[in-house]
């Protein structure tokens, strides 16, 4: 829907990836498509361990349309932490960058799965070129309303964390929420600072979609470079 009402329109900036809702669907639907090379199906866990980069927000997006769940993770968890996520989850498939390979490499339930390192990925591993360097049809919607889109993880406080899953419709009726809530009008900007791991950085994320807004990644929080992204986009 948002490529229909908005296809020419900025969809999302990460440093000198610039894409429209147009240019950025044909990206989502070639990730989309991997997931049937990589054995994802509807109901299954993708775990990512990512900042915030346009990878993640098109990993996100992909799931929307697979029906696979999507489970994001903070990229400072620890190698025992994610062990035990992994588990839990029952993730097919972890997509991590380098802020999070020692983890990776130091959890052993993490061999057990797929792994897609977006950096110097080793030879056992999946690269993203291969996911999102692909000429397809664009993706058309598998998942329902009622299909779980997403489960973010407790932070774990007072027992092991707890994942916590989120059907679509609750994500859709939440995103209009949010742009009810700040007033937003077409075509509004967000600087995407709160982490995609965290039910509000999902906010911000599909608010833009339904405003044919802009989302500017902001992978973590520096002063200089926030100033900078809102100066500038």
């Amino acid at each position: 829907a948002s490529v229909e009402r908005d296809p020419h329109a900025l969809a999302i900036v990460d440093d000198d990836v610039r894409l429209t809702y147009t240019d950025w669907y044909q990206r989502i639907s070639a990730v989309a498509d991997a997931f049937d090379d990589l054995g994802l199906r509807s109901g299954h866990h993708l775990l990512t361990v990512l900042p915030n980069r346009w990878q993640a927000a098109t990993l996100h997006w992909a799931c929307q349309f697979t029906g696979v769940i999507l489970t994001p993770v903070n990229w400072r968890v620890t190698a025992a932490e994610l062990d035990f996520v992994v588990e839990n989850s029952e993730a097919k498939v972890i997509v991590y960058d380098a802020t999070a390979a020692t983890s990776v490499a130091r959890s052993p339930n993490a061999q057990n799965c797929a792994r897609i390192a977006l950096d110097t990925p080793k030879s056992s591993e999946i690269t993203w070129t291969a996911l999102v360097e692909r000429t397809v049809p664009d993706a058309a919607p598998r998942a329902t309303a009622d299909a779980w889109s997403i489960m973010l993880y407790t932070s774990g406080t007072t027992a092991q964390p707890k994942g916590v899953p989120r059907r679509h419709s609750a994500e859709r009726a939440a995103a209009l929420a949010h742009v009810a809530q700040n007033l937003y009008t077409n075509g509004e900007r967000t600087l995407g600072v709160m982490p995609l791991y965290h039910t509000m950085g999902v906010r911000s994320l599909l608010a833009m979609s339904l405003i044919g807004g802009t989302f500017v990644c902001l992978p973590r929080f520096n002063v200089e470079k926030a100033l900078a992204l809102i100066a500038a986009e």
